[in-house]
């Protein structure tokens, strides 16, 4: 929901505009993420004081504040530039409060053969949003009289989560799912209260406070110096730099080449299923074979393939189209892949930190680099009869792979469930009994 509340008026950039002059799609998605990274330093030390359902059902809150800020009431539409600007800010606020926390959550309720599609459900949770902002939007939006409409649906949407959050949300099951899940429990027995495990700080609650955010601090600044951390960074950045590129700016690559803005949506929703669909499919089978280095370098080598398919000026319709999706095919598994390939570096790490600090990033990298291509688009390369913001995309993805190639660290945590695989003398409770092929693919990548 909340990156349906981002990309709300992509597919409808134009009557946005005519609404709010001056107020385009691309500058609510790059205010939107720019308060998003705030607000990523922000959520670990949360859930560490408050615990991971206080923090989510906070976070239900703050995004129908906002939505309802942007909406108005039934027959009093919000008329002000500064009201929709302040309502998109308190959505991009409460966003790390569900964005950050997908890999806390798989490794909660999850098994090891679970985790990366667990954490692919989450994170491409996003997809559906942005899928949503194409299909209703492009449909329910014909004149800026929609737009109030249009917002009441997604304020609706918010109340029901909000709702559902508050009365059935829970942060953890009774029993810990895993070897590593009992290890880190038995390491961290406040990790229900505090997901870094920062537990018993004495002094004024002001005192304590102030210790556990440095905690958190200092524990984010050991993540990136953690080695291997780096690399599935960079990946995790690359990829959603590019899916958000494409997403804010997938109604000009479509209606300069004179698709419909129903076919537009129709091919937005179609590109967001896609990143869900590859992501599903790659994540469950790297769920099984734990190759997270081979599978993400497959998923560069496909993407660049794709995204200089789309670059090509020859290209129309229907051939464009399919590339596209294609793209959202390969670029979109690598999110999830890398989420769970930095929790495998760094364990025993807290892994709501980590995936904050790769937000953190991934929506910093992408606040730049969407003004960067908003301008680059209208600039061209005539010998070559490429736009620069394609170039800009290929060499983003072409420099990302090639960092991704030199990685090279232990999983951890993969090492850890194999040895209380190894311990567990009846081995009926082990999703990870080795054999054959399967032994070859852990020990390859370990």
């Amino acid at each position: 929901l909340s990156d349906w509340i981002c990309f709300s008026v992509a597919p409808i950039p134009s009557i946005m505009e005519k609404a709010f002059r001056g107020l385009d799609a691309a500058t609510l998605v790059t205010i939107f993420l720019s308060t998003n990274v705030m607000f990523c330093f922000v959520e670990p030390y949360l859930i560490v004081r408050r615990g991971l359902r206080r923090v989510v059902v906070d976070g239900c809150w703050l995004m129908f504040a906002g939505c309802l800020l942007r909406s108005g009431l039934p027959g009093h539409p919000m008329t002000s530039q500064t009201g929709i600007v302040v309502g998109t800010i308190l959505v991009g606020a409460a966003q790390p409060f569900f964005q950050c926390t997908p890999a806390l959550l798989a490794a909660a309720w999850f098994g090891p053969n679970e985790r990366v599609l667990a954490t692919t459900v989450a994170i491409n949770a996003n997809q559906i949003g942005i899928a949503m902002s194409y299909i209703v939007g492009a449909y329910m939006v014909k004149d800026t009289d929609d737009i109030h409409s249009y917002f009441l649906v997604i304020t609706a949407f918010s109340t029901v989560l909000l709702l559902l959050g508050l009365f059935f949300f829970k942060s953890e099951p009774p029993t810990p799912p895993s070897f590593s899940g009992m290890e880190k429990g038995a390491d961290s027995p406040g990790r229900s209260g505090g997901a870094l495990g920062v537990v018993g700080t004495a002094g004024t609650p002001s005192r304590r406070a102030f210790a556990v955010w440095l905690e958190v601090i200092s524990g984010m600044k050991d993540l990136l110096l953690t080695k291997g951390f780096s690399h599935p960074l960079a990946a995790f950045m690359v990829s959603i730099g590019i899916t958000n590129v494409v997403s804010t700016f997938l109604d000009h690559l479509l209606s300069h080449l004179g698709f419909h803005q129903h076919i537009v949506g129709i091919v937005g929703a179609l590109f967001q299923a896609m990143i869900m669909i590859g992501s599903l499919i790659i994540g469950s089978i790297v769920d099984r074979n734990k190759r997270y280095y081979r599978t993400t370098m497959f998923c560069f080598y496909l993407s660049f393939l794709w995204l200089f398919a789309c670059s090509e000026k020859t290209l129309r319709g229907a051939s464009f189209c399919a590339s596209i999706l294609a793209l959202g095919f390969f670029v979109g598994p690598i999110q999830p892949i890398t989420a769970e390939l930095a929790v495998e570096v760094t364990f025993p790490a807290d892994e709501n930190a980590i995936v904050a600090v790769q937000m953190v990033f991934g929506n910093l990298f992408s606040a730049v680099l969407l003004p960067i291509c908003n301008a680059a688009r209208h600039l061209h390369l005539k010998e070559y009869g490429m736009r620069m913001d394609y170039v800009l995309l290929l060499a983003l993805c072409g420099s990302g792979g090639f960092f991704f190639s030199t990685f090279d660290a232990p999983l951890l945590r993969l090492k850890s469930e194999l040895a209380g695989a190894d311990n567990d003398v009846q081995g009926s409770r082990s999703p990870l009994k080795k054999s054959g092929a399967a032994a070859s693919s852990f020990d390859d990548e370990l």
